[in-house]
């Protein structure tokens, strides 16, 4: 996949999230609801907000944000494949994959803060070999966050686990580096962005990037397909033989 199929399958998620922008803003909204819920209720709840209940949002955002993240790309792969969708599908796709994102969810969090925290501790120490392992930890956070663009669609469209889906993520991203940074780009760029706008956050952003994450996705699986297809006729030849 070349750069500029790369950027095509950019303008191509702008153009399908124009074509369906009811769509988009809802699941986005809903998304942001889901997700976030527990942590709105401790911020705007006056009674909720003591020490427990600060500690339990952070556990159930945990799950609702694995949950609202897998219902959104469930339903904007719907999109891209071009098939019918309903709110009805918001429930399917969390009832589906919750414990699953969930799972996600936490692993990558996990892995950014070990990853963060060894970079700190390396910066403590001002060797040539601390200075290396720096630079080898921020890799690997770029690596981590890339394959990231994949893991949910993966999820979706495989319904595979959590380990699975992560290698294979990998897999893709070393497979196909070009196509894998200008997504990691433009994804950044369009988060960043939404953020900083705030609106956009609320209305646009997660339902964008589960588009264009799910567009990359169909695209870099074309070439699987068709290496699989033939050695199937491959096999197929050496059997008649």
């Amino acid at each position: 996949m070349t750069f500029g199929q790369s950027w095509r399958t950019f303008v191509y998620a702008l153009k399908l999230s124009y074509d369906h922008i009811g769509k988009v803003m809802l699941t986005n909204f809903i998304w942001f609801c889901v997700g976030f819920g527990p942590m709105l209720a401790f911020s705007y709840l006056p009674f909720l907000q003591n020490d427990l209940f600060f500690y339990l949002s952070v556990i159930l955002s945990f799950i609702t944000m694995g949950g609202a993240t897998a219902f959104v790309h469930y339903r904007m792969n719907r999109v891209v494949r071009g098939e019918e969708t309903s709110f009805r599908d918001l429930w399917e796709g969390f009832k589906l994959y919750w414990l699953r994102g969930t799972g996600l969810v936490l692993l990558a969090v996990l892995a950014l803060f070990i990853l963060t925290f060894n970079i700190m501790f390396s910066q403590n120490y001002p060797t040539v070999v601390f200075t290396i392992l720096s630079g080898l930890w921020i890799w690997g956070i770029i690596f981590w966050i890339a394959l990231h663009q994949f893991v949910f669609p993966f999820l979706v469209n495989q319904n595979i686990g959590v380990f699975l889906t992560l290698k294979r993520a990998a897999l893709i991203v070393l497979d196909n580096p070009l196509p894998s940074l200008v997504l990691l780009v433009s994804s950044a760029l369009v988060a960043v962005l939404c953020t900083v706008l705030a609106a956009p956050l609320l209305v646009f952003v997660a339902s964008f990037l589960a588009l264009l994450q799910n567009c990359f996705y169909h695209e870099l699986m074309v070439k699987y397909t068709e290496v699989e297809e033939d050695n199937t006729l491959d096999a197929e030849g050496e059997d008649e033989e």
